[in-house]
């Protein structure tokens, strides 16, 4: 199993709106699957684990998916050509947007893209996600 940091920003968007933790709180308690855009095939799997971080303003870490299947291709959108499937945790989003986990709690305090949670992190999010 593997832990990936994936960065949202406000601009981004959710289903029209935009990306912001009480809306990805929303999203993991009525529509938590969703295609997820990679702009660079990563090596995230079928079990892997997404942290949601949120950039400007809040800078925290405020909701997780469970990764459902492999990366393919979707040539449609040449600036994010990968999806994946995930499914946002409600529990664990949950508890999350409750108490999270600030940037500067974090040994990357200058995540780019989407990449490898470092191990010295992971306890204090599945201790944040109650996970």
């Amino acid at each position: 199993m593997g832990d990936w940091l994936f960065i949202v920003r406000p601009a981004d968007t959710a289903d029209g709106e935009p990306s912001t933790k009480d809306r990805y709180l929303e999203l993991a308690e009525t529509a938590p699957r969703r295609e997820w855009c990679l702009s660079r095939r990563r090596r995230v799997a079928a079990g892997d684990r997404l942290w949601i971080y949120f950039a400007s303003p809040v800078r925290e870490i405020a909701a997780v998916a469970a990764i459902e299947g492999e990366p393919r291709a979707a040539p449609e959108n040449p600036r994010q050509p990968w999806k994946f499937p995930a499914a946002l945790l409600p529990d664990a989003t949950r508890r999350l947007h409750r108490d999270p986990v600030p940037l500067r709690a974090l040994s990357n305090r200058h995540p780019q893209g989407v990449t490898r949670v470092k191990d010295e992190d992971l306890p204090l999010l599945l201790r944040h996600a109650g996970l």
